[in-house]
């Protein structure tokens, strides 16, 4: 980011009385484009005028751009953001910080002392100079040395003697044929015999990370969000005259289950979910069924339907309508909310066919609390839909 680079100055000013360029008229963005006002000079002095005026604004346009740019590469660092820049490269003379940097420094950004003077020099100290690197780089570096040694150590035990690596061989045969496994794809893991609804979208979107998870389980971390939701449906089901049993929990994701002896949940937030509720078209209707749990057998596999609560429709169209309480955020965007339609379409599945009613007579959505939102998906997956999907599933994950 140092002067003449980032920003740096257009390669022309002329636009498209560059020498093989379109004129922008022409162009698809040509409504965003300087304009030459060359039909409207009848003069000498009033095209030049107009041109002088088209050269400024090509230069403003470009700097707009530059600027443009630079947020876009400032802005998606998810962590840390690395500025860079050198006095010295191949030109004659030293180049200081670019304008953005400088700008980042009024700003308080940047420390006042992040530019010290580059050294009084008559050349480039750099002109002369060559390196020369190996790429890519050797990931072992350094090290490759012992590396290798340590590897021929590991080959020369295992070879030692009629053992094979005595009481290590065993450990090491196993050790090598797993990664030979999962390196060539052909590693699988047996499903379990039943699986939550809400894990449905993990399954069939990233079945490599479920299998992963199945194959090696880690103590997930609580999540201080996931207890909320927690008290948020226990207190609907007291609301509703219900109580939920040890069942609760098994259409819930590991990652959404909370430890109730972790940090302690923040009052206000839950008080704020309870006046949103009292305040929605839900607060005064009565569910036919509230925390309902249906257990669906799909292509062979038992999945965990737990229904939040089921109303009578009263559109015209459908008998029930299925509603699913969300204290989280509403999806991001059509790809976020087409997997998690998922979840309403296996709900929907389980109560058609526990009621014996053909899945097009039941509406399904989600309602938002946190947002006051209810969302309902473009369209719902078929059984046959969803029937696919996890018979793609099993093809990577057979069960047992």
């Amino acid at each position: 980011m140092v002067d003449g680079e980032l920003p740096g100055p257009p390669r022309s000013r002329k636009g498209w009385l560059e020498f093989g360029a379109l004129p922008y008229e022409f162009r698809g963005d040509s409504t965003e484009l300087p304009v030459l006002g060359w039909r409207s000079a009848h003069t000498q002095k009033e095209f030049d005028e107009a041109l002088s005026a088209f050269e400024e604004e090509n230069t403003v346009r470009h700097a707009a751009e530059q600027r443009r740019l630079a947020y876009v590469a400032l802005t998606r660092a998810r962590h840390s953001l690395l500025l860079s820049g050198s006095y010295w490269s191949t030109q004659t003379r030293p180049r200081g910080p670019g304008l953005f940097l400088l700008e980042l420094q009024s700003a308080g950004l940047l420390a006042a002392d992040a530019f010290p003077e580059p050294d009084a020099l008559d050349e480039n100290p750099y002109a002369l100079a060559t390196q020369t690197i190996v790429w890519p780089r050797d990931p072992l570096g350094t090290r490759r040395s012992r590396v290798v040694q340590a590897a021929q150590s590991v080959r020369d035990a295992i070879d030692r003697g009629g053992n094979r690596g005595g009481v290590y061989a065993d450990d090491i045969d196993l050790l090598l044929a797993e990664r030979a496994k999962r390196e060539a794809g052909g590693e699988r893991v047996d499903l379990p015999a039943r699986i939550p609804a809400s894990r449905f979208k993990d399954y069939v979107t990233d079945p490599a990370a479920v299998a992963a998870a199945l194959r090696r389980p880690m103590p997930e971390r609580p999540y201080r969000q996931t207890r909320l939701g927690t008290l948020f449906h226990g207190w609907v089901e007291q609301r509703y005259g219900t109580t939920g049993g040890a069942s609760d929990t098994i259409d819930a994701s590991a990652v959404e289950l909370d430890d109730p002896a972790g940090e302690i949940l923040e009052t206000a937030e839950l008080e704020e979910l309870q006046r949103t509720f009292a305040a929605s078209a839900w607060a005064d209707r009565r569910p036919e069924e509230v925390e309902i749990e249906i257990h669906v057998v799909l292509a062979g596999q038992v999945v965990v339907c737990k229904l939040d609560a089921v109303y009578r429709a009263d559109d015209g169209v459908h008998d029930y309508q299925i509603v699913d309480w969300k204290t989280g955020k509403a999806p991001r965007d059509a790809d976020d909310l087409e997997r998690k339609q998922l979840q309403l379409a296996l709900y929907r599945l389980a109560f058609a066919r526990w009621k014996g009613i053909a899945p097009e007579r039941i509406d399904a959505v989600f309602y938002f609390v946190s947002d006051d939102a209810v969302i309902r998906p473009e369209r719902l997956y078929s059984e046959e839909e969803l029937r696919s999907l996890w018979s793609s599933v099993t093809g990577f994950m057979p069960p047992a």
